[in-house]
């Protein structure tokens, strides 16, 4: 069985999000990364950037999200387009995701979870410009009327829907005020095992 490490943060529900589309069976360890103990020397021997997700695939070891998703779409033969332009299409996606959206998207909202006197206005304003040109990206993407990023739904929706579904659940205004990204998003967010997903780990 596999074996996630994980938390309840963006990056963690990516991988139980993939886990819970193809629908194998893995066990969750719930990883305290606020804790003054983490990274432990146990952690730090499967990951050496100690961060979350990572999944341990009967002794293979793996981490980094976008990683984590391409292994379980190749082994089992889901959530990426069958066809070789489609296939590609999606990965190139993916790492958009990991390029762009992601650590733009975290470091806004490190900068806004401080109280408003001690934030780096100048930080602020250059990852809301980043931010929402990014969502530009995205919208002129979807502008042709794809349902999903690559046409099809597969691993370039999931590693977005991590940070954006959680945009989405504090209708964050950046992500509100575009038409057709919103849509994306809630359609993805309607999925029952996106949903399982974000519920990963339990409270």
């Amino acid at each position: 069985m596999i074996k996630l490490y994980t938390a309840p943060t963006p990056n963690g529900r990516k991988a139980s999000i993939a886990l819970e589309e193809i629908g194998v069976p893995y066990e969750v360890v719930r990883v305290d990364i606020q804790s003054p103990d983490h990274p432990t020397d146990e952690f730090l021997a499967i990951c050496p950037n100690h961060k979350v997700p990572v999944i341990d695939d009967d002794g293979l070891v793996i981490w980094e999200s976008g990683a984590i998703l391409l292994h379980l779409a190749e082994k089992y033969g889901k959530l990426l387009p069958s066809d070789p332009a489609g296939r590609i299409h999606a990965i190139q996606y993916a790492f958009f995701q990991t390029g762009g959206i992601g650590p733009n998207v975290g470091r806004l909202g490190a900068q806004l979870r401080r109280p408003e006197g001690e934030r780096n206005t100048e930080m602020t304003q250059i990852f809301t410009d980043e931010v929402n040109r990014l969502f530009g990206v995205l919208d002129r993407i979807l502008a042709d009327g794809r349902p999903f990023l690559a046409g099809e739904y597969s691993i370039a929706d999931i590693m977005h829907h991590g940070w954006l579904g959680l945009m989405l659940n504090m209708k964050i205004p950046m992500l509100m005020s575009q038409p057709r990204v919103l849509a994306w998003v809630e359609r993805i967010a309607e999925r029952p095992a996106v949903q399982r997903g974000m519920a990963v780990p339990e409270s």
